[in-house]
């Protein structure tokens, strides 16, 4: 596949990579693959600024809106999709703002169908040239309770790496927070999460860049925000890089990348690969085989060697392990961690 930079990251199932080509495009399409680039929240968002506001929009990066409109007018048979963004961004204590919803999905189509050369040129009017063609609203049958499990259980445990963080996040107690960590997930919560532990690995292990993804630095409202934001970014990546359970849930073919603008989630997932997929015997449950791509401050090389072993043999144990998820019980563990957490 030829390189094509959109200047955002993009992911997929494989890690990092570009954008597929039109040849690439071409060659799936006939194989009955449908190649499709899901959009994250902040690429959306920023999208829609400046669709309403045009150049007097703020803090966007006008070039990287430009290169992505460019790649879609060059490659128009790709499919550009942003319905779980827009979820997340229309969403607010599992509930759909669903007039928001209508509005951010006519700009983004808005985005997607006018012409380059009067998007870049900012000739156009939003509220003089919209033309409403469909209501999208409509169409949502409580949508979150199909991902319900997966963000619960990702805020879950990014509740439980900050109750640990708040503890303490000195070299000394890396290991042993890790160790309790992976107990947890095995013993209580009773599903491992592999990118939230990749995540709790730079945390504890000192890398300091990645705190703000659990709102070490805030308190109350503003630590859920991020935990909240956090969980739909770990959802967005795995999720929309993952052409098992796109498949699934689309019931065709698909192969899915995913841009993002953030920086340290792209860290995480750009090296990794979808070695290994396992049905849970529920839906969208699998297991992803990570790369150690990161150097970690308070960890050595012998810890990770014999963490990684652990890690393995905790997948080898739990292989034929049926997930069933608990909504009741998952529930009360949220509110037992935000009580820890000082969030209520």
């Amino acid at each position: 596949m030829k390189s094509i930079n959109p200047h955002y990251s993009c992911i997929t199932e494989k890690g990092k990579c570009n954008l597929p080509d039109n040849e690439f495009i071409e060659d799936y399409l006939s194989k009955g693959v449908e190649p499709v680039v899901f959009l994250d929240s902040c690429v959306c968002l920023h999208i829609i600024k400046v669709v309403d506001h045009r150049r007097a929009a703020k803090n966007v990066d006008f070039s990287k809106i430009i290169a992505l409109k460019e790649y879609i007018e060059k490659n128009p048979k790709v499919k550009i999709n942003e319905f779980f963004a827009l979820l997340e961004l229309c969403s607010r204590d599992g509930v759909i703002d669903k007039e928001k919803l209508q509005d951010f999905k006519l700009r983004m189509d808005f985005f997607k169908q006018i012409p380059l050369k009067v998007f870049t040129k900012f000739k156009y009017d939003i509220n003089r040239d919209l033309i409403v063609f469909r209501n999208v609203a409509d169409r949502l049958d409580k949508p979150l309770e199909a991902i319900d499990q997966i963000l619960s259980n990702s805020y879950c445990t990014l509740l439980k790496i900050r109750s640990l963080a708040l503890k303490g996040l000195s070299k000394r107690t890396a290991k042993n927070n890790l160790d309790i960590l992976a107990a947890w997930m095995v013993s209580d919560l009773d599903i491992f999460r592999g990118s939230e532990y990749k995540l709790a690995m730079n945390i504890f292990g000192g890398n300091t860049e990645f705190r703000k993804m659990v709102g070490l630095d805030n308190e109350g409202a503003a630590a859920k925000k991020k935990l909240m934001g956090t969980a739909w970014d770990m959802f967005h990546t795995k999720f929309t890089a993952n052409s098992f359970r796109l498949s699934d849930l689309l019931q065709r073919s698909v192969y899915p990348f995913f841009l993002t603008s953030d920086s340290n989630l792209f860290k995480i997932f750009e090296n990794f690969s979808l070695e290994v997929f396992k049905d849970g015997g529920e839906a969208f449950v699998s297991s992803f085989i990570m790369k150690s791509d990161f150097t970690y401050p308070h960890l050595d090389d012998s810890f990770i060697e014999a963490n990684n072993k652990k890690l393995l043999d905790i997948f080898i144990d739990r292989r034929n392990q049926q997930y069933f998820y608990d909504k009741l019980k998952v529930s009360r563990m949220i509110n037992d961690l935000e009580f820890e957490n000082g969030i209520t």
